[in-house]
């Protein structure tokens, strides 16, 4: 049964482009890269039927990119393609206004290609459209790496209503940090950094590492997540996250990789569950919080910084159990046509 047979597409074309690929070895994903992947995902879009597809404008190439393999005779079988009309900023507001435009046209399903940073700013914009991502930031967490091809199938499979979504979907976690003034939000961490300045923007000197609070901890994980997942792994849809303090000085030490081949052994001084909704406040006076990785915001002795936790993020695609599900569905509907 066709439904919404629409997909939204948003392409960061300033994804993979931190300081991490200097002072690690994290890579770089050139924007033939991206387009290569795009033309991949509308392959696997198309076998499935998708009709439309809505793509996000961009300044940098991708968009451009994009229409013109769309032209040539080799993608004749792919869906319309169509482009947000939107002013560029080139910044964070290109992708929120993508997203609320694709809503408001009714895509059944949202892919991301980004980092951890792209995916962050979906917090609260995609409702209940559920947002499959691809990769291609420099360090990520949030994202998996499946193929573009096979996300097509995914996504593609979920917006036509070939599956149903409640069986290949759950609900992100998120963190909430508040100062009285301002909330910002996080899909993977949340991270107090000792220092009086933002800079680069990374976190890669695990030295300045005083708290970490995490959504999900996963031991293949790189980066701040990492160090969860070498301690207690939690997995992305329990509904608890962790808690962690660190000290140079404790006698618990864990060995991380903090960034692509960047490896530092941290001092851990104590590991708590995160419950939903508990307010923590942190123990640090003054410095610089991170979120997802990146050094977004000063604070001063005598700010009062809580960070909580959330469960009704994104509503996510879980790109193998959709697979699974239409393999399933697949193989039942054979069964009937070969019994009778």
């Amino acid at each position: 049964m066709m439904r919404n047979a629409s997909v939204g597409i948003i392409a960061n074309p300033a994804s993979s482009r931190d300081i991490r690929r200097i002072v690690a070895r994290g890579p770089a994903t050139t924007t033939n890269d991206k387009i290569n992947s795009l033309a991949r995902l509308m392959e696997g879009l198309a076998a499935t039927g998708v009709k439309r597809v809505v793509s996000m404008s961009d300044a940098g190439g991708i968009a451009q990119g994009l229409a013109a393999i769309a032209q040539k005779p080799s993608a004749s079988h792919w869906p319309d393609l169509d482009f947000v009309d939107q002013e560029i900023t080139h910044g964070p507001t290109d992708t929120i206004s993508a997203v609320r435009s694709m809503r408001s046209q009714n895509v059944g399903a949202i892919v991301v290609l980004g980092g951890d940073g792209t995916n962050r700013l979906l917090l609260g914009e995609t409702g209940g459209t559920p947002v499959a991502s691809i990769s291609t930031g420099t360090n990520n967490a949030f994202p998996r790496h499946d193929e573009p091809t096979v996300v097509g199938f995914a996504a593609g499979y979920v917006a036509t209503g070939a599956i149903d979504s409640s069986t290949c979907t759950y609900r992100a976690k998120s963190l909430g940090v508040m100062d009285g003034t301002q909330v910002m939000g996080a899909l993977v961490d949340v991270a107090i950094v000792d220092g009086d300045r933002i800079a680069s923007g990374a976190v890669w000197d695990a030295r300045s590492l005083r708290e970490i609070f995490l959504c999900f901890a996963e031991a293949d994980a790189v980066g701040l997540s990492s160090v969860g997942g070498h301690l207690r792994p939690t997995s992305r849809e329990e509904p608890q996250g962790l808690h962690i303090r660190l000290d140079d000085s404790s006698p618990v030490r864990v060995t991380v990789p903090i960034a692509p081949g960047l490896v530092r052994e941290l001092g851990i001084a104590s590991v708590s569950t995160l419950e939903p909704q508990a307010e923590i406040r942190i123990e640090s006076e003054a410095g610089v919080i991170s979120v997802d990785g990146e050094r977004s915001m000063r604070f001063v002795s005598g700010t009062e910084i809580s960070v909580s936790l959330d469960t009704n993020g994104p509503l996510v695609l879980d790109v193998q159990r959709a697979m699974a599900e239409a393999a399933n569905t697949t193989t039942t509907t054979k069964g009937e046509d070969t019994h009778g």
